[in-house]
């Protein structure tokens, strides 16, 4: 499969919906099957690195299952694709609401923000110790570099939902302008000091000495990052009162 291959937003192949009769059962076991190993063959391997065949075989399934599910390699892939958005939305939505409540009654202060911001960076920080995401960031991570239709799926459920708003908090928890190219700016910022723990890893592990970011390690990060995350805020925001 060359790289012109690859999703794309116009012409990659869409999951088949079967019968739902045929979808019970074994079927719908297959078909989980399926994307699990093919969420960590496509993560370290690639789509064109990855195997259909060694896919269907670890999956215990025959080859045609993926055609018959998915339609082929590329619909696997946006299957996969969607599995990831659809496990970090459910994790996600209680913050997303809440947040979405708060500036929707229009009375959130800097302090409010800042609290808001804090708790979302304790929400992604948490979703380090599930064993799952680790897989996850493999995939997610190879379409940062050369982003495809699975790239814009995930972009628009999870991360084009959230980064906006977290924008809107860090504007005002800074009393500054959502559209300033700073605010862009300091929201990636923030970001970045959790995602290192996870497009670090490898480092992390290694200077740190730990076996693997768990419970324990989240409990350790968390706090120190949100202090930072607070620092961070309280001096935009005594620079743009001035």
């Amino acid at each position: 499969m060359t790289k012109a291959a690859r999703p794309r937003p116009k012409s990659a192949s869409r999951p088949r919906k079967a019968a739902r009769g045929q979808r019970q059962g074994g079927a719908d076991g297959t078909r989980q099957r399926l994307i699990q190993v093919a969420l960590d063959a496509f993560g370290r391997q690639g789509f064109e690195g990855a195997s259909t065949r060694v896919i269907a075989r670890k999956a215990n399934a025959n080859i045609s299952a993926i055609l018959y599910h998915f339609g082929g390699k590329e619909g696997l892939y946006l299957a996969v694709a969607e599995h990831i958005a659809a496990f970090i939305e459910g994790r996600i939505a209680p913050l997303r609401a809440r947040i979405e409540a708060a500036l929707a009654g229009g009375g959130v202060d800097a302090d409010a923000a800042t609290r808001l911001v804090e708790l979302a960076v304790e929400r992604q920080i948490a979703l380090l110790a599930e064993p799952e995401t680790e897989a996850f960031a493999r995939f997610i991570t190879r379409e940062q570099q050369e982003p495809t239709a699975a790239f814009a799926l995930i972009y628009d459920r999870v991360m084009g939902v959230m980064l906006p708003m977290l924008r809107r908090l860090v504007a005002i928890a800074s009393h500054d302008d959502p559209a300033r190219e700073a605010v862009g700016i300091r929201t990636f910022a923030i970001a970045g000091q959790f995602l290192i723990f996870r497009v670090g890893r490898a480092a992390v592990l290694r200077q740190m000495g730990w076996r693997d970011i768990g419970p324990a390690q989240v409990q350790a990060i968390t706090p120190i990052i949100q202090h930072s995350v607070r620092a961070m805020l309280q001096a935009a925001r005594l620079e743009n009162s001035r």
